[in-house]
């Protein structure tokens, strides 16, 4: 298990490093005294890396937490909910957000815990069914057996005395023989220079969606100073975006700063199914200036859509490695 994050970017590192949103949880649970230090927009680029809907609530809701430890009630919760599976996210992260159904929660946690405490036997461990723990038997020390030190063995008798012979002289070295002449090097032969190799196939540069197109949601958008308020607008407004041409989106989508703030609107929007044409929606990714934007965006736009089977390839085409296209192609169902 890895050290409570003390740092933004240790925290973000660490929620990077795993896909599973229960380990996530687990991770801000335990940095929950660097987040109610953070300023609300820090809070807000931390939940953008859950990836889980309501998540600045949840962020803002682990940050409100008091005391000077972390709550091992919380990452019980989150156990609990895992060993259940993933159906019963949602459940887990309403209790989160709301502090009454969190202080419920909590508070049959202790109860459970103290209850269990209670009634486990000495010698007894909770968590472990009765009789797995055995007291040590009690060994009594043998009493020490006299020795008597073993017979001194005669000495060894002296090697005899070996004369040594000096070695024979050695015959004369016969005279050398003489040097045979060099063999004659043959023309080297001159051979047909190779055949120039084709040049690749450049691949088709993918049309970027047109700015110039200004929407009305992104004038509103863009007279709110602050990030937090932008996303409630965006949230609220999807249905109206659903009737947005594609360059009227990507006005929406600039009206975020490109990174973690232009990867998150993107997601909501991929989510809402909007835009609905494949290939719109692909151009809207290629805006994103990170490369682990753009794949995080393609795996929600895989996830969250059903992708047919002609144009499988093109989305499996905009990935750059071989990893990702393997791990696009099983979020879509694939081998």
């Amino acid at each position: 298990m890895a050290k409570p994050a003390t740092t933004l970017p240790e925290l973000v590192d660490q929620l990077g490093r795993t896909f599973s949103p229960f380990e996530r949880l687990k991770i801000l649970g335990r940095a929950w005294a660097l987040l109610r230090n953070m300023t609300p927009d820090q809070r807000l680029a931390v939940a953008a890396q859950l990836g889980l809907d309501r998540a600045d609530e949840v962020v803002e809701a682990i940050a409100a937490r008091g005391g000077t430890k972390a709550s091992p009630v919380i990452l019980s919760m989150i156990d609990q909910a895992q060993k259940k599976g993933t159906a019963h996210l949602p459940e887990l992260i309403a209790d989160l957000r709301d502090p009454g159904r969190r202080a419920e929660r909590l508070r049959q946690g202790a109860a459970a815990l103290e209850d269990a405490a209670m009634t486990a036997a000495p010698g007894e461990v909770p968590w472990l069914p009765p009789g797995a723990v055995q007291p040590p038997a009690r060994v009594e020390n043998p009493r020490p057996m006299p020795t008597t030190p073993p017979p001194a063995a005669p000495p060894a008798p002296a090697p005899p005395r070996v004369e040594v012979q000096p070695p024979p002289p050695m015959p004369p070295a016969p005279a050398p023989a003489p040097a045979a002449p060099p063999p004659v090097q043959p023309a080297p032969v001159q051979a047909a220079p190779p055949p120039p190799a084709p040049k690749p196939q450049p691949k088709p540069a993918r049309v970027p969606v047109q700015p110039a197109a200004r929407s009305a949601l992104a004038d509103r958008l863009a007279e709110i100073p602050r990030l937090t308020a932008r996303f409630r607008i965006l949230r609220r407004s999807l249905h109206e975006a659903k009737t947005m041409p594609a360059a009227g989106l990507g006005s929406v989508v600039q009206q975020f700063p490109d990174g973690w703030a232009r990867r998150r609107a993107l997601v909501e929007l991929l989510r809402a199914g909007v835009p609905r044409s494949l290939e719109d929606a692909l151009a809207l990714i290629e805006t994103l200036g990170s490369e682990r934007d753009r794949l995080w965006c393609l795996g929600t736009l895989a996830e969250s859509r059903e992708i047919p089977e002609t144009d499988r390839e093109t989305l499996l085409g905009a990935a750059t490695s071989p990893t990702a296209r393997r791990r696009l192609a099983v979020r879509m169902g694939g081998v």
